[in-house]
């Protein structure tokens, strides 16, 4: 897979970190009141990133039941917030080492992502969700290891086509490049790049940015992460520790970035 080198700004904390975690907070308790009610696209979502940080396998379970029906929904909405569901669902069952579950999961994630992009959800957004579940699925290794690293390619490869600056777009790119083999194109170094590139992005785009837009709004604490993990590839603690804060205090729950800082 071609890919076209950035620069990417340096990364720092921001001023506005208090207004997005109290507007995440408040959103995620509006949606979980009203999800037993009636589930909405943006409700759903906020919930299945409250239990992907908290590591909640059991809340996750919950909510894939909750949205199954959504698989044959013609509200393109309604199932990219189903294809979310699954990838936080298959992230889960990847860090559980459940194979299974993470297969199943990563299927599902792409064919609601097939049929959102089918009944009309335009832009780059579809397709690096799917590039990430095809990532991930290649990472549970077995026969088809090779042909989900392959389209996970192919997927941001359009979605970089369509928005390059879309800090999810630079976000996934950078996990395809940290983690694919140096033999098709993987380079650590580039992936760290891009990772500073989105953590940047994240940082310029105003709050609301996503949810105009009707998708979840997720990336912004898992970039900081990396920006920390990267930052001890280099060999630099101190500010690796700083980046773990940051991305804690964009999510206080953020299980992983309390254990980096627990170390």
């Amino acid at each position: 897979m071609l890919m076209r080198s950035r620069r990417s700004r340096a990364y720092s904390p921001v001023r506005r970190v208090g207004l997005r975690t109290t507007s995440a907070i408040f959103l995620w308790l509006i949606s979980t009141t009203a999800f037993a009610q009636s589930p909405t696209p943006a409700g759903v979502a906020a919930q299945a990133q409250a239990a992907f940080f908290t590591a909640s396998a059991a809340d996750m379970a919950k909510l894939s039941a909750g949205t199954e029906a959504w698989t044959k929904s013609t509200n393109p909405q309604e199932l990219y917030a189903r294809a979310y569901v699954q990838f936080r669902t298959l992230q889960l069952a990847v860090a559980a080492k459940n194979t299974d579950a993470g297969k199943a999961a990563g299927d599902s994630c792409v064919a609601n992502l097939v049929a959102a992009i089918a009944k009309g959800f335009r832009g780059a957004e579809p397709y690096a969700l799917q590039s990430a579940c095809y990532g991930y699925m290649a990472g549970l290794g077995g026969f088809a290891a090779i042909r989900n690293g392959s389209r996970s390619g192919k997927s941001i490869e359009t979605a970089l086509a369509l928005d390059a600056g879309n800090p999810r777009v630079l976000l996934v790119d950078g996990f395809g490049l940290y983690y694919r083999p140096k033999f098709v194109g993987g380079d650590k170094l580039k992936g760290c790049e891009r990772m500073r590139a989105a953590a940047a992005a994240f940082e310029a785009q105003a709050p609301a940015t996503a949810a105009q837009a009707g998708i979840a709004n997720w990336g912004a604490p898992e970039a900081a992460l990396w920006v920390g993990r990267c930052l001890l590839d280099a060999g630099d603690a101190a500010a690796a520790r700083k980046a773990f804060e940051h991305a804690l205090a964009l999510a206080p729950d953020f299980a992983a970035a309390k254990r980096r800082l627990a170390r």
